[in-house]
């Protein structure tokens, strides 16, 4: 189904920023104070996703994405070390920053509540 000619002008106009990632932030910056519902704004996402665009945190799409890998060396290390693992432990087996690990295991730490 077409977007209202309002909700369009918005899908464009984040478009033409030529983002793969878009915030959500950036998204509620362009809808701005315009009257929108939850329906339009998932219809705005829609339409987005359908042009090749990622909507979402783009700390929590990277920490989703490295928590894999975190994971599986953090329980290595912990095997190996024979006690919990530092930031800096995992950082350096797994080729992650020590920030992207801290990332990832929180992450994981909302994604379980």
């Amino acid at each position: 189904m077409p977007l209202r000619p309002e909700l369009q002008a918005i899908a464009e106009r984040l478009l033409a920023r030529h983002e793969c990632l878009l915030a959500l932030d950036t998204v509620a910056d362009e809808i701005g104070a315009a009257a929108v519902t939850a329906q339009d704004i998932d219809a705005i996402f829609a339409a987005l996703e359908a042009a090749g665009c990622t909507v979402g945190d783009p700390n929590a799409l990277r920490a989703s994405a490295h928590l894999g890998t975190v994971l599986a060396s953090a329980r290595e290390l912990k095997r190996e070390l024979g006690r919990t693992p530092s930031a800096a432990d995992i950082a350096a087996r797994s080729g992650l920053t020590p920030q992207e690990v801290r990332l990832a295991l929180l992450f994981a730490q909302v994604a379980q509540r």
